[in-house]
């Protein structure tokens, strides 16, 4: 079995995990494509991953998507709601195993305490103390580690913690 967290949104992340090591199996940024002046999630290329990832057995996996949240912008909770429902829509098509957690809940597990507005840096601190020598790299060329797949690797442990 495999956990897949999913930091939703166009910045987000996805993040395989083994349900057994708890080590990373891969990860990427989260797939986006041009539609009208406007990103959003490509789900052709999600599945792509996703195939690739459990081995084209999409069954052998337990996926987790963090829910949108009260974003300050409504340009950015129309982006996240979008990307969650597209999601949210091919689990279901899929019939597959998925579950919504809201990022209080992951973080406070996780993370626990931190100042407001820290919580990437002790996202990517706690990353770095489970995955050691794990860079979380969009692509080869970055160089600093991206924040949607450092959430999606700790949303993907989060569950395998509390046994979703």
């Amino acid at each position: 079995m495999i956990y897949i967290g999913i930091d939703n949104g166009l910045t987000g992340g996805l993040c395989a995990i083994s349900e057994q090591s708890g080590l990373i199996i891969d990860y990427c940024k989260m797939p986006v494509t041009k539609r009208k002046k406007r990103n959003e999630v490509n789900i052709r290329a999600v599945h792509l991953w996703l195939s690739e990832v459990t081995g084209s057995n999409l069954s052998n996996a337990d996926y987790v998507i963090e829910e949108p949240n009260n974003s300050r912008n409504a340009s950015t909770a129309y982006s996240v709601a979008s990307s969650f429902h597209s999601l949210r829509g091919f689990f279901e098509t899929k019939m597959l195993n998925w579950h919504r957690i809201t990022p209080q809940s992951w973080q406070k597990s996780m993370l626990g305490k931190f100042p407001a507005g820290e919580s990437k840096k002790y996202a990517l601190a706690k990353a770095q103390e489970l995955w050691q020598g794990e860079e979380f790299l969009a692509t080869p060329r970055c160089k600093s580690p991206h924040e949607g797949i450092v959430d999606a690797a700790l949303i993907a442990a989060y569950a395998r913690k509390i046994e979703l």
